[in-house]
């Protein structure tokens, strides 16, 4: 039942008032148009550089097929943590046809199927034709390859190890996984095994020691019940089996006859297990209770149904070409994460589950599969990118993914506060290992007693705001969501720690005010900062937060200390620039700065104090165009925050210098950067969905303003999730609504449609 209310001009016919009720029953299936803007390939790839990104949230495979007809995969997952603490490739696969060969007569296609989640190959040479279905099991950890032939084929599956041997990894390459540390006894790397199994093919890595206990011992941190070593034991790895297969060598499965359709099964899966053989004897359990291929294909395409028809955007523009590619971008950019994004970790900024041979992203870093840059830490400023937009898009499953990562290394939060700081509460380490603490190359390899400054790194030395910043998003999460649950037992205690650190480490001027310093403006500013602008714009977003939540979800004394703490805040930092008031880096700060950040519009993004629906946008808007960093790449977030303050032409212009971030080396089209990171940038990619996402809706509190930063002169059709349970869909053509509705589901909300 559709009931849509007439457009009532108001503010001079700027703005046009919507009231709309919808039942979810009405929305339009966009499956069948995210294959128009999927990729296809008509050659084969020369290397990895070539290859297609694949998963189901938890597994990923990176495809190519070479010109000599080979099909080859790497296999990843996202939990896949090695000894040294990198994210590990599982390995790397090779099936080999035989007769087989591509020349200059060959029809050839590689087609990346969006609607059913798979890659299908399609090759031909005159009556003589093969088809290839690769694709992972939305409900498994098994990969599956069919094969289909008008002639008989003998099949080999060979695994190509690289990890054969205990191995020193060399100064200059420990940047992936232990940064500068001097001790070569942690910068060991491992042999794989190979397991000797009848007729199946099974490799693993088994983590028997682990940088853990080092780490613990070296920051004076306490290993506890809540903590255990997550590395030790740790076992990744494959099976690959199929019907009709035998071994001829230990890393080589191959057809016992020449066959015209074979399908083969690998099971991708890490579990940390007391003995080898339990993992063994799990891995086997998963491959006999695997469902046929056809099963686990018809679920798995029930599944990207499903995903690509609860949220999208699709662009046109006058040119049609720039359209096309901002749409692409978003679909694929979206692929992306949500095939690394339903795992046991969050999504890693610098790659993701995507990496390939380094060589391809920079010529200089000749090194095996497993590099990456900037290692395996979670920088929060990088991995709450990849988050934010997944609330307009109505990705809670994957954020659920991140939140519980928090609830589950709170207790060492806390023992970073307590052991390093000497105080009650939790810190969140801008770099932050898996479990929870400093990274060591920033906490420094020398020991504590010899150290002047707690942390030695002094880009983070006293970087406190990225604990406000994961409690912010789980605010918003709840307005999104309405999961009181949520709230009670996630949300609130995580704030609460953090919100502590706050109240018991900062002193208190005489007015009772809190001085937040010792602090940094970010990375940007260290200098003699007192009152940054991240950590009170922060403090004052969480709090608005937490107090607007349901009374159930929290005690009435941590309600009065939150307001305590509220009536004690500083107000947000503001300066006189060319005559006009801009937000400020923080009250006091001293000139020289460290990177290339602009800590003065965190009152913009992330934390939305200053948008278009504030009454100190103005100050928004001159402190934007008064930025001194102005860019277009990576974690930088200049297109969101001019979208949030209603800059068409600024975010518009952002938004097209995304696109051009690819990868040159690279053959799929969302292969971004490395920019500061790595490729695939995922910082990129997010960035990119959300300033599209902010040009085209934003919500606060009851309000949903569409198109506010969206050019006139292009069209669009959307549906996009609001908070409070809802979503909106629409139509906007040639200047026009041609349908603006919303689907509403718990509650009722007034949409302003601003008009440029």
């Amino acid at each position: 039942m559709v009931n849509i209310f007439k457009y009532k001009k108001i503010f001079k016919n700027l703005l046009i008032c919507l009231y709309i009720s919808l039942n979810i029953e009405g929305i339009t299936s966009q499956t069948n148009i995210v294959n128009q803007y999927s990729v296809c390939w008509d050659t084969p790839s020369e290397n990895a550089a070539g290859s297609m990104p694949i998963g189901n949230g938890e597994v990923g495979a990176n495809v190519w097929m070479e010109k000599n007809g080979n099909l080859l995969f790497y296999l990843s997952r996202t939990d896949a943590w090695a000894e040294n603490s990198a994210l590990y490739k599982l390995g790397k696969l090779r099936v080999s046809l035989y007769p087989f060969t591509i020349d200059s007569e060959t029809s050839f296609k590689q087609f990346l199927n969006l609607e059913k989640g798979a890659i299908e190959f399609d090759i031909q040479k005159g009556t003589e034709k093969i088809e290839l279905c690769f694709f992972v099991d939305s409900e498994s950890p098994i990969v599956y390859l069919q094969g289909k032939s008008t002639y008989p084929l003998q099949v080999n599956v060979s695994s190509e190890i690289w990890r054969t041997q205990v191995r020193l990894v060399p100064e200059k390459e420990r940047h992936f996984a232990i940064q500068n540390t001097p001790y070569d006894s942690l910068a060991m790397e491992y042999a794989d095994k190979v397991i000797d199994m009848e007729n199946k093919l099974m490799v693993c890595h088994r983590n028997e020691s682990s940088i853990y206990p080092f780490t613990m011992q070296h920051q004076g941190l306490q290993i506890t019940s809540e903590n255990k070593d997550p590395f030790l034991n740790r076992t990744m790895g494959y099976c690959v089996s199929g019907t009709g297969f035998s071994k001829i060598a230990p890393t080589i499965l191959t057809s016992d006859e020449k066959m015209n359709n074979f399908t083969l099964k690998i099971v991708a899966y890490t579990e940390q297990t007391n003995t080898l053989e339990n993992w063994v004897e799990k891995v086997e359990t998963i491959e006999k209770q695997a469902p046929s291929f056809d099963v686990a294909l018809r679920r798995t395409s029930l599944w990207w149904k499903k995903y690509w028809d609860k949220s999208y955007i699709v662009v046109h523009t006058p040119d049609q070409i720039t359209g096309d590619q901002i749409t692409q971008a978003y679909i694929l950019q979206n692929w992306m994460t949500a095939c690394a994004g339903r795992g046991n970790y969050p999504i890693k900024f610098n790659g993701s589950i995507f990496t390939v041979d380094p060589k391809y992203t920079d010529s200089s870093k000749d090194y095996n599969p497993d590099y990456r840059l900037w290692g395996p830490d979670y920088w929060w400023q990088n991995t709450r990118l990849i988050y934010h937009p997944m609330l307009k898009s109505g990705d809670f499953e994957m954020m659920k993914v991140l939140f519980q990562h928090y609830k589950k290394i709170l207790p060492m939060l806390k023992q970073n506060a307590k052991v390093l700081w000497n105080v009650e509460g939790a810190v969140n380490p801008e770099t932050a290992t898996i479990f929870g603490a400093t990274v060591n190359h920033d906490y420094g390899w020398t020991s504590r007693d010899k150290k002047q400054e707690v942390l030695e790194n002094p880009y983070v030395r006293y970087y406190w705001s990225s604990g406000l910043e994961i409690s912010g998003l789980m605010c918003d999460y709840y307005q999104y969501t309405l999961d009181t649950s949520f709230a009670k037992e996630i949300l609130v205690p995580f704030a609460k720690e953090i919100l502590n650190f706050y109240i018991n480490f900062f002193p208190r001027n005489e007015k009772g005010k809190i001085q937040i310093t010792p602090t940094h403006s970010l990375e940007t500013y260290w200098e003699n900062v007192k009152n940054d602008l991240p950590n009170v714009a922060g403090l004052h977003y969480v709090l608005k937060g937490l107090l607007s939540l349901p009374k159930e979800t929290y005690s009435l004394v941590e309600r009065e200390k939150w307001i305590t703490l509220q009536q004690a805040l500083p107000d947000i930092p503001q300066k006189v620039c060319n005559g006009r008031n801009v937000f400020s880096p923080a009250e006091i700060y001293g000139e020289g700065r460290t990177n290339v950040e602009n800590p003065e519009l965190y009152v913009v993004y992330p934390f939305s104090l200053c948008n278009i629906a504030t009454k100190n946008l103005q100050i928004g808007i001159d402190t934007y165009k008064n930025r001194i960093i102005k860019n277009t790449n990576g974690w930088t977030q200049d297109g969101q925050q001019a979208a949030r303050l209603g800059l068409t032409d600024e975010a518009k212009s952002n938004l097209l210098a995304k696109l051009k971030n690819k990868n040159s080396n690279h053959r799929f089209p969302v292969m971004w950067g490395p920019n500061y990171d790595w490729t695939p940038d995922q910082d990129h990619g997010s960035n990119l969905l959300m300033t599209l996402q902010e040009m085209v809706m934003q919500s606060y509190g009851d309000v949903v303003h569409l198109l506010p930063a969206f050019p006139k002169n292009w069209d669009v059709s959307f549906k996009l999730f609001t908070p409070k349970n809802n979503s909106i869909m629409g139509e906007y053509k040639n200047g026009k609504w041609i349908t603006s509705p919303a689907f509403e589901y718990k509650t009722k909300q007034r949409i302003k449609i601003v008009k440029k």
